[in-house]
């Protein structure tokens, strides 16, 4: 039987402010009863956007994410220090970036998009080192209607994603290239794979991810963790269609990610955490489900060595925000690890906006996520397709 932590009522969740590398940001306010679980919430809006997507987060607290601007321009973005910065892949002819993971040097890898007209394989993974240095970073093989897409990295600076066949898309592959070469992952079934990695560990040897099984609905998603040269599939227990979008390797070994509810006909997502215990076996693992209090839709990305988790929810207005939660047992009063200088982007420089102030964070409010880059089309963001 599973070990579960699944109380029967949505899990409500702690209110307040996380300063772990967060610097000025500002806590908003949240029900008395929102401190159940022992997590403390706070809304990441990036300056004077209409959405922003929490993706993932490092051990020195920076996050990582995209935002949409007010011409529904996506730019990718980093928030280290207390500042944000935009990112955008540079080029006159780059349509959109979308940042997803950060190393814990700095280095950050997503994708970005070419305009129309375009070549086919126009969505291409990129690399970002904590120098500043921007590169391309695509499975080494031509002909794919989707030439890569970066959705974790290793410390070595191996990324890792997928890359996708078929008009609508019909087959997709995980994907490493690194210092170590190109790899390519075909799961359940080699030649008719529809799987992607989506979190891996800082030493690069333990990969989560999703893939498709069953059919072609929402419900047919599973995750999958590799380690040790084994796949292993696992799903929620009692739950429908699990995506394992992220990984922490130390302390202990968590992953996190979404699983699905059928709600009047509308699939709605909502986090998960899963410890291990450093067993293999899904039957020996921990589970907790995870929501944003009085949100809609939650998705999990990231979760870093002092189990802060960050992501994007969805509030009752249709309102999209990324969020860090942080454990209780984190003291909000912790000094922030010292961070690498930020990034230098493509578009002249790095664009730096400092946190948003009160006004704007209690006119946000505080509720639910939506996931980033391939969930976008999952939960009805209605925006390009982008890489799953």
């Amino acid at each position: 039987m599973f070990r579960k932590n699944l109380p029967g009522t949505r899990l409500a969740f702690a209110l307040a402010l996380i300063s772990i590398g967060l610097g000025a940001l500002v806590s908003l306010s949240l029900p008395a009863n929102a401190t159940s679980q022992g997590y403390t919430f706070t809304t990441l809006d990036f300056p004077n956007s209409s959405k922003t997507f929490g993706m993932g987060n490092n051990a020195s607290g920076d996050i990582v994410g995209y935002y949409v601007d007010s011409t529904a321009q996506f730019h990718g973005f980093v928030l280290r220090a207390g500042k944000y910065s935009t990112l955008d892949f540079p080029g006159d002819n780059v349509a959109w970036t979308q940042a997803n993971a950060v190393n814990d040097a700095g280095d950050i890898t997503g994708l970005y998009s070419l305009k129309a007209p375009a070549p086919a394989g126009n969505v291409h993974g990129f690399l970002l080192t904590s120098d500043g240095k921007w590169s391309t970073v695509d499975y080494p093989e031509e002909g794919h209607t989707m030439s890569g897409g970066g959705y974790a990295i290793a410390n070595d600076r191996t990324v890792f994603g997928c890359f996708h066949d078929g008009a609508p898309i019909t087959a997709m592959f995980g994907y490493s290239v690194g210092p170590g070469g190109a790899a390519r992952f075909e799961y359940p079934v080699a030649g008719a794979a529809f799987a992607m990695h989506y979190g891996a560990t800082p030493d690069g040897k333990t990969m989560v991810g999703s893939y498709r099984a069953g059919g072609t609905g929402m419900d047919s998603w599973h995750g999958y963790m590799v380690s040790g040269g084994k796949t292993i599939s696992f799903d929620v227990p009692g739950q429908l269609s699990t995506n394992a979008l992220g990984i922490r390797q130390s302390p202990d070994m968590a992953i996190v990610g979404t699983y699905k509810t059928l709600v009047d006909k509308t699939w709605n997502q909502h986090g998960f955490v899963a410890m291990t215990g450093g067993s293999l076996d899904p039957a020996k693992w921990n589970f907790t489900l995870v929501d944003v209090p009085n949100a809609t839709q939650t998705i999990l990305r990231g979760i870093n060595t002092s189990g802060q988790l960050v992501g994007t929810y969805i509030d009752a207005g249709g309102g999209t925000h990324a969020f860090i939660a942080a454990p209780a047992s984190v003291p909000a009063t912790a000094p922030a690890p010292a961070a690498p200088a930020p990034p230098s982007t493509g578009n002249a420089g790095l664009a730096q906006e400092p946190p948003a102030g009160p006004a704007v964070l209690a006119a946000a409010g505080l509720v639910l996520v939506v996931l980033g880059a391939s969930a976008l089309a999952a939960l009805g963001s209605r925006k390009r397709h982008r890489a799953r």
